[in-house]
C-alpha cells in the first residue's frame, strides 16, 4: 500500500511541476530600476540626472505667508553623477503639472 501512495505521489508531482513552474513564471517579479549607469570597470557606477519636479517650501527664494510659513517653489530634483540628490530651485508658487 505505501509504495502505491508513492508511486501515486510521483506521479502527481510529475504532473503538477510542469503546470506549477509555468504559474509562477506568471508572477510579476519586482521591477528594479536603478540610476546607475553601467562603468568602464566593475564596482564603478555614475548617477544619471532624472530631474523630477517637486513643491517644496522656498522661505528663501519665495519669502514667507502672513502666517510666517514658507511659501511653496517648484524645484528641480535628480541625482548628480556621484548619487547625491540635488534640488534645484525653478520659481515661486505651484505649477500646474504637479496637481
Amino acid at each position: 500500500m505505501s509504495q502505491f501512495l508513492a508511486a501515486c505521489m510521483v506521479v502527481l508531482l510529475a504532473i503538477a511541476g510542469p503546470a506549477a513552474a509555468e504559474e509562477m513564471s506568471k508572477i510579476p517579479t519586482a521591477r528594479s530600476e536603478s540610476l546607475e549607469l553601467p562603468g568602464l570597470t566593475a564596482g564603478c557606477h555614475i548617477c544619471e540626472w532624472r530631474p523630477k519636479l517637486n513643491q517644496m517650501p522656498a522661505g528663501e527664494a519665495c519669502g514667507a505667508d502672513d502666517s510666517g510659513a514658507a511659501r511653496i517653489g517648484l524645484f528641480e530634483c535628480g541625482f548628480s553623477q556621484d548619487c547625491q540628490r540635488e534640488c534645484h530651485f525653478l520659481h515661486c508658487g505651484i505649477s500646474e503639472k504637479t496637481q
